[in-house]
């Protein structure tokens, strides 16, 4: 059986952001910007996150000087589509289209987006028409 990748639960999220968009911190970097995000959390909360996923192996850690610095293995698309698909299969079944079923009837989109969602859609219409016409012939 295929292991499956390690859970990402919301306070690691919130560290992983941060690694994301610094590129890379220290824990008292890391705190920081946490802190000024409104997060009340401890530097021992924050470096015990970080080792956290240092272990599943999302992050990796260098030693400079006296602190490590920290780095995001894992990209925060990878994290989307990880956590897309588990939503995904926990709540809808395996079925990604009551997903957007639901999204597209509980949350507005701006008309820019609906034309691009209209786009794909379309696209996609298109692909199963061509892929019906071939097989009927």
């Amino acid at each position: 059986m295929a292991k499956r990748p390690p859970t990402i639960p919301d306070s690691e999220l919130d560290v992983l952001k941060v690694l994301w968009e610094r590129g890379q911190a220290t824990v008292r970097e890391a705190l920081e910007t946490l802190r000024a995000a409104g997060r009340e959390w401890s530097y021992a909360t924050v470096a015990t996150l970080l080792d956290r996923l240092e272990s599943k192996g999302l992050v990796t850690s260098d030693r400079r000087e006296l602190a490590f610095v920290y780095k995001p293995v894992i990209t925060d698309q990878e994290v989307r589509t990880r956590r897309v698909s588990s939503l995904v299969d926990k709540l809808y079944e395996g079925e990604p289209g009551l997903l957007v079923l639901h999204l597209l009837k509980s949350h507005p989109l701006k008309p820019g987006q609906a034309k691009e969602v209209r786009a794909v859609l379309d696209s996609m219409l298109g692909e199963a028409a061509g892929k019906k016409r071939d097989k009927d012939r």
